[in-house]
């Protein structure tokens, strides 16, 4: 299969890059600079190409998934994994740069993805888009967080909306993936001493998590959870007896 990924440079996306060429996939990812790609293809293995796209630009994304035709030709799975968290501040006290790169990357960014990615899949008649959940998708509310959870709400309504309009082709849909608190610079860079103790309890690594997202994409399931309730509640029931990942190790 050729996989499509946005955001595939670092954390979660390389991660799961990563995975499916172990998987021995054909794997096309964007990166915001040359420099990035460069740094991240440094250390893969298996057919894969690089390609910057700025996901905020229409056409960059259509150049980009035209450049992964002619390298791979058909896309079997598109993921928009793309994204930034907002700087832990209040509404009131957030700059408008920050509002508007939130949402341009992780809501408009998403959209023209889908948009492409489903244009693409509905010729094909088979193909799967799937788009990234994250605080806020289960409309969770957690002050300093609003501007990043709101776009995460919206991503969830647009993703399972989107499949309404797909009626009429049985192999193409648009699925979430969930996967819960991943040590990634997005997770950590506005880490607060607080939300950290909750991190230690909670989250796992890239290398744990992106094997078990990737195993369910390629089976074909429509909504992946890493992170359940039931793990969630389980991880807090032992914590005060098993020794995760520390608070001084992450400071």
């Amino acid at each position: 299969m050729h996989i499509f990924i946005t955001g595939g440079t670092r954390g979660i996306g390389k991660g799961m890059v990563r995975e499916f060429l172990s998987l021995g996939h054909e794997v096309s990812f964007t990166g915001t600079s040359k420099e990035s790609i460069e740094r991240a293809s440094s250390d893969l293995s298996g057919r894969f190409y690089g390609i910057v796209c700025d996901v905020r630009k229409y056409d960059e994304i259509v150049m980009a998934k035209d450049s992964a035709l002619k390298q791979f030709n058909s896309i079997d799975i598109w993921i928009n994994n793309a994204g930034i968290d907002q700087e832990r501040e209040c509404v009131s006290e957030l700059k408008s740069s920050n509002i508007r790169d939130v949402i341009d990357i992780n809501v408009t960014g998403m959209m023209f993805g889908t948009s492409i990615a489903l244009q693409l899949m509905k010729q094909q008649t088979f193909g799967r888009v799937y788009n990234m959940e994250g605080l806020g998708s289960n409309n969770m509310k957690i002050p300093k967080t609003i501007i990043y959870g709101s776009t995460k709400r919206l991503l969830t309504y647009f993703s399972k909306a989107c499949n309404k309009e797909l009626k009429d082709y049985k192999d193409v849909f648009v699925g979430t993936i969930s996967p819960g608190m991943v040590y990634t610079d997005l997770l950590l860079k506005n880490a607060t001493e607080e939300s950290l103790k909750i991190t230690c309890i909670l989250a796992d690594t890239v290398e744990r998590v992106t094997p078990f997202l990737v195993k369910n994409m390629v089976k074909g399931k429509q909504h992946i959870y890493w992170l359940t309730t039931r793990k969630t509640i389980w991880r807090f029931m032992i914590s005060p007896f098993h020794k995760r990942t520390s608070f001084e190790q992450l400071k």
